[in-house]
């Protein structure tokens, strides 16, 4: 039978045994080691403040390099598309102040630079009655997604290309109304759309594996139209480095591995700083007769245009 004796006897076992434990925590856990433990956690605090103050002034650094090659960079641009009429087309979803960007480059490099004509996520067809849409706006009688978006960017090469057709609603105003292309002005300079006579000479059209629109159903098929036309072309893509995307440079492949190999020159790094600045002289150089392949990712040649003189 169970007793006052033997739960008094049960008590202080367990107090005894708490003690030896705090003895022998101590014993393990005592001052040297504390000190030890201690002297890691400064080591490895005094180590991440030399990485955040590191980190601050390569940020300064970095800040510092940006507002230089802005300078050098209008320098770099100025003169090269004198007389020269340039129309950026921008899908949307890829960095908006990196293409107002190339538009300010463009115009210090003396070329008219109206607007960004920005292909919206519509353009995609996800749904019927968008395909429905479009296909009655560019008077096509194909039913399919694919052969819509064929047709449509066709006829908007040809509208930028031809300009407004005398008696015709525009279809510059026509697509903007549905949702399907926007515009934007750059810095306060007035544009209509209607009243854009088109004939540029060289047209950027910028894409991204980030964008809103995929590259073969929307840049794509444009650069195919407008190469087809003559003009000169230039198809910069922004990459990012997202989960299971293509590499830097792969989705151009579809240009630069092709037949428009010799007529569409190509950027694969309009995402780094100093892409806008490359787009322009890409630009300047197809002046020159040079169709090039530029960046650092698959499929390109050099990382810029080379050097030349006026």
């Amino acid at each position: 039978m169970i007793n006052f004796r033997f739960h008094l006897i049960s008590l202080i076992a367990v107090f005894l045994a708490l003690a030896v434990g705090v003895v022998m925590g101590y014993g393990v856990l005592g001052q040297p080691t504390v000190d030890t433990l201690q002297g890691r956690i400064n080591a490895v605090e005094a180590r991440a403040d030399a990485v955040r103050e590191e980190n601050a002034r390569l940020r300064r650094e970095q800040s510092r390099l940006e507002d230089v090659f802005r300078e050098v960079g209008a320098f770099a641009a100025t003169g090269r598309l004198a007389g020269e009429s340039i129309l950026p087309v921008a899908v949307r979803g890829v960095d908006a102040e990196k293409v107002r960007e190339t538009v300010r480059l463009a115009r210090q490099a003396q070329a008219t630079a109206p607007a960004i004509l920005w292909l919206e996520d519509k353009w995609e067809l996800t749904s019927d009655d968008d395909a429905d849409e479009l296909a009655e706006i560019i008077g096509t009688t194909s039913t399919s997604r694919g052969g819509i978006r064929e047709a449509a960017a066709r006829a908007l090469a040809n509208r930028i290309i031809v300009g407004p057709l005398p008696g015709r609603a525009d279809l510059l105003t026509a697509l903007d109304d549905a949702g399907f292309i926007a515009f934007e002005e750059v810095d306060e300079v007035a544009f209509e759309p209607a009243r854009y006579e088109g004939r540029p000479s060289r047209i950027l059209l910028v894409s991204g594996n980030a964008a809103d629109v995929r590259f073969d159903r929307g840049v794509l098929p444009i650069a195919a139209a407008l190469a087809a036309s003559g003009r000169l072309v230039e198809v910069a893509d922004e990459w990012r480095d997202v989960s299971q995307g293509p590499g830097r440079g792969q989705e151009l492949s579809a240009v630069r591995d092709g037949e428009l190999a010799e007529f569409v020159a190509t950027l694969d790094s309009f995402d780094t700083v100093d892409g806008p600045l490359l787009a322009v002289l890409v630009l300047a150089d197809l002046g020159r007769g040079t169709v090039g392949h530029y960046g650092f990712g698959a499929g390109a040649d050099r990382a810029a245009p080379e050097w030349w003189a006026e």
